[in-house]
């Protein structure tokens, strides 16, 4: 694939980064510095953008940032940091805040980006995992202290001079006066924190036994905090400090309802405006170690936590630190799986990926929120431009800018995403405090044989250090009388169990009416039947792509061995120019082996899950040796050994595999089992 460039022209397709080229565009180093994302799922993610900041950089090179990006990957905020930052918030203003610096400060940008505030906890050591604030502008702030204790007195082993960490809440108003103050010493016990924790040890020289994570403004009177070495979510009075419920661990007062799982050493607790709560569950110590996004109803009366959703990503994940979760504008849910693969996935409401990137390879942010937001710094005449119909020479329109700050900025970059679209006008272009410009962009349809072309044009002031941009929508249309066709792309024999049906159309699609597919309106149309095309129903849940040219269709239970199965689309559909999509059918056969088969994994721990390079594997109820087998999603065994004696435990060398979905498979003398593994 090759990217043109007028301005800054990029092109992305689904697992697919093209490098920026630029063309009548400033140089500046500052699009070296964006972090390479890699589209995994791209479904139709809510309207919106992630606020991010780095904690760890992985790239070599690569600066901490804070950024703004929308659902393409494409920065329409980006500022170098000298330091890790974390927590970057939308506040009720307007304003972005953000925590960073050692010790970690809460800094607050005014319109125009410039930080004008900061807010740091008094007295006491910040703790920089998270803050909050409400409607009204009070800020709430954790922190840490420490004191020392002999705990030889109280358990065997103990240390004499231990170090006890404590929590501390400090919340401020909007004009940072110091309401109230809040520490765990005065309310929760030194055993409250759970024996069975990897990181708490009641024999050792530090002891942090609460390691608050999270904090939440509830209603006007109260907050949640994650206690997580305490696997506790704990409701406090805002106004008194008195504990007015414990959810989990040693002090659980409610009853969980439809959920026998609960949840281990969470992340990031949220207070949802229906009343429900919404966490991010590493799943640290449960049986299986899978994490995932959990809401819970909340009754307060009768002490109930009724289980309303729990969001896994398919194949799962294991965060064993780290992790945030957001229930966003649309219903969505936002899942940010900390320093693993992959980096975010959004999930429709149904538990379907909207959008899933990645950018392990050069960065780790610890908390991804999104919202809907648009730069002040300088403005445009209108938000979108509809070219009209193109017949044969190039369409122009113009919008005019005008820089809304006290200081002259430079439009330097147009970036694009498609070739159809581009600037006529000669970057960079200089604008002075209250100036406005006109700048001419273009539409031509090129040698494509569709009939709708839309695109999102980034207007950005780039230097060395930052990014400021807004975006304008595009749309043209050509004269097209030819019907869309589909294909199917996800194989046709030797289709392995827990593949993903993927069909492939020409040009972008709708509903014959002109509505809208999206990840709701496209199951009335997807059909799979087993053995013949009037065979048994299988459910399943399907999406279609964001530029709506890829159904992609997984059924509800992983599809049977050596099955043939027939996929559909129905008839209702067709492209922008109304040429409709005939029906269309297709046959596909799986794997004729058992290398999609998951029958038994009583006993057996493969770890980590998604892998880089070495695979940790125990079979727990065995004790003469295994032998094992990993299969790639073609059925092919690409390793196969055996461990020998007594040993239960196996350590695996994966570098050499390419990155995709693989089965491992054991057998011992009694047993089989099989696990499906992610490497990355």
């Amino acid at each position: 694939m090759k990217c043109r460039s007028i301005g800054i022209i990029v092109l992305v397709a689904l697992g697919v980064v093209c490098s920026s080229l630029k063309a009548f565009a400033q140089q500046n180093s500052i699009v070296s510095f964006f972090p390479t994302i890699e589209h995994l799922e791209s479904n139709g993610a809510a309207e919106g953008y992630y606020f991010m900041g780095s904690k760890g950089l992985t790239a070599t090179g690569a600066s901490h940032y804070i950024a703004i990006i929308d659902n393409y990957g494409t920065p329409i905020f980006f500022r170098k940091m000298k330091k890790a930052t974390s927590s970057v918030c939308l506040l009720p203003d307007g304003r972005i805040a953000y925590l960073n610096g050692v010790p970690r400060k809460l800094f607050i940008l005014n319109d125009w980006l410039t930080p004008v505030e900061t807010l740091s906890i008094e007295e006491v050591k910040p703790n920089g995992h998270d803050w909050d604030v409400d409607i009204n502008g009070n800020v709430v702030l954790m922190g840490e202290v420490s004191s020392v204790k002999d705990m030889s007195q109280l358990i065997e082993g103990g240390n004499v001079q231990a170090e006890i960490l404590d929590l501390v809440v400090q919340e401020f108003d909007r004009d940072f006066n110091l309401l109230h103050n809040w520490s765990s010493a005065d309310h929760f016990d030194l055993f409250d924190g759970n024996d069975n924790s990897p990181y708490l040890d009641y024999t050792e020289e530090q002891l942090d036994y609460v390691h608050a994570n999270a904090i939440s403004i509830d209603t006007d009177t109260s907050y949640l905090i994650s206690c997580r070495h305490m696997d506790e979510i704990t409701k406090i009075d805002r106004r008194t400090g008195e504990l007015i419920w414990r959810l989990g661990g040693k002090n659980n007062q409610f009853e969980f309802v439809n959920d026998e799982l609960g949840f281990s050493h969470q992340h990031s607790v949220r207070a949802l405006p229906n009343g429900h709560i919404l966490l991010f569950d590493n799943g640290n110590l449960h049986a299986e170690k899978i994490s995932s996004a959990v809401e819970y109803e909340i009754d307060e009366m009768n002490k109930t936590a009724t289980l309303v959703k729990r969001f896994y990503r398919n194949p799962t994940v294991y965060s064993n630190h780290q992790g945030t979760t957001q229930r966003i504008h649309n219903g969505n849910t936002i899942i940010n799986w900390g320093p693993y693969w992959p980096s975010l996935t959004e999930f429709n409401p149904d538990g379907s990926p909207a959008l899933e990137w990645d950018f392990t390879k050069h960065s780790f942010c610890p908390r991804i929120e999104k919202y809907i937001w648009e730069t002040k710094v300088f403005s445009s005449s209108s938000d979108s431009i509809t070219f009209g119909t193109w017949e044969s020479d190039t369409l122009t329109q113009s919008l005019w800018f005008k820089n809304n700050s006290p200081d002259s900025i430079q439009i330097t970059t147009v970036e694009s995403r498609t070739e159809n679209f581009g600037i006529n006008t000669m970057l960079p272009v200089l604008l002075v405090s209250g100036d406005s410009v006109k700048l001419d962009f273009w539409f031509n349809s090129g040698n494509s044989e569709t009939g709708y072309f839309d695109d999102v044009l980034t207007i950005a002031c780039d230097t060395e250090e930052q990014r400021i941009a807004r975006q304008v929508k595009v749309n043209g249309r050509k004269s097209d009388n030819i019907s869309p066709v589909a294909q199917l792309v996800s194989g046709q024999s030797n289709v392995a169990l827990n593949e993903k049906i993927r069909i492939q159309l020409s040009e972008k699609i709708q509903l014959i009416n002109g509505g809208e597919l999206n990840y709701e309106s496209i199951d009335a149309f997807v059909e799979v039947r087993k053995n013949n095309i009037a065979g048994e129903l299988i459910p399943c849940n399907a999406v279609i792509s964001a530029d709506k040219t890829l159904v992609t269709i997984v059924p509800d239970e992983e599809l049977k061995i050596g099955t043939v199965y027939f996929v559909q689309l129905k008839s209702g559909l067709s492209d922008f120019a109304g040429n409709e999509l005939s029906v269309f059918t297709a046959q596909f056969s799986t794997t004729i082996t058992s290398a999609g088969s998951n029958k038994n994994n009583a006993g057996l721990e493969v770890y980590p899950n998604p892998v880089k390079d070495r695979l940790m594997v125990t079979v727990s109820n065995e004790s003469d040796g295994f032998t094992y087998q990993i299969i790639n999603g073609n059925g092919a065994v690409v390793i196969n050994d055996s461990v020998y004696g007594a040993m239960r435990y196996a350590e695996i060398d994966l570098s050499k595999l390419p990155g995709g979905i693989y089965l491992f498979i054991a057998h011992t003398t009694n047993n089989s089992y099989a696990k499906k593994i992610v490497k990355y």
